[in-house]
């Protein structure tokens, strides 16, 4: 795809690769560069957030940089890990990195798990892969995600097929001072009660705008 909705458009061809893991299916899950109990993933549910590594994104304001090349090293998590917060958290939560570049039968047993424990599921994303095959597999599986609004996802059109898919959505535009015809942009294009600007951690870090102002 050749991408041309504004000039700075950055993908990450090597995510996919670098995500593969050799334990598909397996108690262990692989890429996982953090987890805890977290209270801004999937406002206002508290939840167990899982971050894995690799982005199939490469922005230069992404707030988890070390992600992206998986730089920052992997912590040892379990399925169940998750069974161990079923008392303490409202939710779970797959974040990144981008979480559907991984392997993906990993991704559905911790969807799967959090589901047959009570717990509502989340993922935090680009929104690039929601349509793939593989990835709708999942669908049943997930019941909100908040949708990182990037400028590739806007350039695919992607946002014109939102309500195909059988889960909430929350649209997350990250505001700093050099993309504002962006979320302009956005702004015109996106569902007024779902859009949500956040401001970048370089300027000012995690408040949420829950508006078009």
């Amino acid at each position: 795809m050749n991408f041309n909705y504004y000039d700075n458009l950055y993908i990450n061809e090597d995510a996919k690769k670098l995500a593969k893991v050799n334990n598909s299916g397996g108690e262990f899950i692989d890429n996982v560069y953090m987890w805890h109990v977290s209270k801004i993933d999937d406002p206002p549910y508290t939840s167990l957030a899982i971050f894995f590594n690799f982005c199939t994104l490469d922005c230069p304001t992404c707030c988890n940089r070390l992600l992206l090349s998986g730089s920052g090293g992997s912590t040892p998590f379990y399925l169940g890990d998750i069974d161990k917060y079923k008392d303490k958290v409202d939710s779970v939560t797959v974040v990144g990195g981008e979480p559907f570049a991984q392997d993906l039968t990993n991704i559905g047993n911790i969807l799967q798990r959090a589901k047959d424990l009570g717990l509502r599921t989340n993922a935090l994303t680009n929104g690039l892969h929601l349509w793939e095959d593989d990835v709708r597999k999942l669908w049943p599986y997930i019941d909100h995600i908040n949708l990182h609004v990037t400028e590739e996802f806007m350039a695919l059109g992607l946002y014109e097929k939102v309500d195909e898919l059988p889960f909430d959505v929350d649209y997350n535009v990250i505001w700093h001072p050099n993309n504002m015809p962006f979320v302009l942009d956005c702004m015109g294009l996106l569902e007024d009660e779902k859009f949500h600007i956040k401001k970048d951690f370089m300027y000012g870090g995690q408040k949420f705008i829950p508006t078009k102002i």
